[in-house]
């Protein structure tokens, strides 16, 4: 048999068992020059084998196969947390106390609003920073319009291990007494909006998964051509509903909120944000102190916590693997058993960019329990 025609057949037999390596004996003998024998091919690392046929020997063919290994090729997969951005009202009226009452021109102090959440924020950001990318934004934030202005960017990017990034972010708006430096007023429209506007561009080079903490404790104002203290209201709700069109879901957490129109604008806007609180009396989380907030930051971290898994490069680059042929396994890394792909017990891609895979129901309660510790991707192989 001419040698390109056993080459081809080891191919073939490397597409139809999608292992590996395989063996071929064909029953019909080949003859030789000075006897007869059967091939054996096998595919793997060597080169083609050596012909055996002499005037004595065997006429058949012998060795390891040529570079025709293609075998499906495990990488572990690493598990995506959550970038939340937290958007922190920084008006004027969070240097009043916890029940909304103003202590004179210099504010409230240690006992301000603003003073009682920072803490909660440190301490939750610091337990949390290596299981999630933190980042922070006050409003409003601008330098030239300090009553409504708000800019595009973020006091502290979304990134792992923040902690002291942000702390030291809200130390810098912290006045002397421990209140709010540069108090505005509540432009939650625009804040919202340039959240999006960041994460927008952050997600050009993060796939992870993303959330707004918007918190905040006042009726929104600074409508667009409007006076700085005319209520926004609907600004807010339709910014909030934009986000989550958007894919940025919105946690609302009203602070020591007053009652009236203002916590029926918050729970509109949690409810367009994604996230409701449900079975409360309010649909926004309302915080009054240090503990409750954190306690609030807490569940929204596992809330945001997904079972989403990165999807490794593929590990060739000429188009025998790819990230739209794969399987995934799941377990403590030892003989795996495969996830199947299934929207409701199983794995689907993320999105159309098929860079990261979700678990969903049974899979995914495997992950929150530790049963699931180890998830990897299993890139399948064609000859080409």
């Amino acid at each position: 048999m001419h040698p390109s025609i056993i080459v081809r057949l080891g191919a073939l037999c490397v597409v139809g068992l999608a292992a590996v390596g395989c063996g071929f004996s064909p029953g019909k003998p080949v003859s030789g020059a000075g006897g007869t024998g059967n091939i054996h091919i096998t595919t793997g690392g060597g080169g083609i084998g050596n012909f055996g046929g002499t005037t004595s020997g065997q006429g058949g063919l012998t060795g390891q196969g040529g570079n025709m290994a293609c075998g499906a090729v495990p990488k572990s997969s690493s598990k995506l947390p959550p970038d939340i951005l937290i958007v922190l009202d920084a008006s004027g009226s969070m240097n009043e106390d916890s029940t909304n009452t103003s202590c004179g021109n210099q504010g409230c102090g240690a006992t301000s609003k603003w003073a009682l959440m920072a803490p909660a924020i440190n301490q939750v950001v610091m337990d949390t920073q290596g299981d999630v990318n933190w980042g922070i934004k006050f409003f409003a934030d601008s330098t030239s319009d300090r009553a409504c202005g708000v800019t595009n960017n973020a006091a502290v990017p979304v990134a792992a291990n923040n902690a002291a990034a942000i702390s030291t972010a809200i130390m810098g708006r912290t006045s002397a007494n421990g209140g709010v430096s540069n108090g505005s007023s509540t432009p939650t429209r625009a804040a919202e909006n340039a959240a999006v506007t960041y994460l927008t561009n952050l997600a050009q080079t993060d796939q992870n998964p993303k959330f707004i903490v918007l918190a905040t404790d006042g009726s929104p104002n600074c409508p667009m051509g409007g006076s700085q203290q005319t209520d926004d209201s609907p600004g807010a709700i339709g910014a909030v509903t934009a986000a989550k069109t958007a894919g940025y879901p919105t946690f609302v957490v009203g602070i020591a909120t007053a009652g009236g129109a203002a916590e029926t604008t918050l729970n509109s806007m949690a409810t367009a944000g994604g996230y409701p609180q449900m079975g409360a009396a309010t649909q926004f989380y309302a915080v009054t102190d240090t503990a409750g907030f954190a306690t609030v930051l807490r569940t929204l971290v596992g809330v945001a916590t997904t079972c989403q898994y990165s999807i490794p490069t593929p590990p060739t680059n000429d188009g025998t693997t790819s990230r739209e042929d794969i399987k995934v396994t799941g377990g403590s890394g030892t003989n795996d058993p495969e996830i199947p792909q299934d929207a409701n017990n199983g794995w689907t891609y993320t999105d159309n960019t098929h860079t990261s895979v979700t678990l969903h129901g049974s899979s995914c309660d495997a992950v929150m329990a530790g049963t699931i510790t180890t998830v990897t991707i299993i890139f399948n192989c064609h000859i080409i």
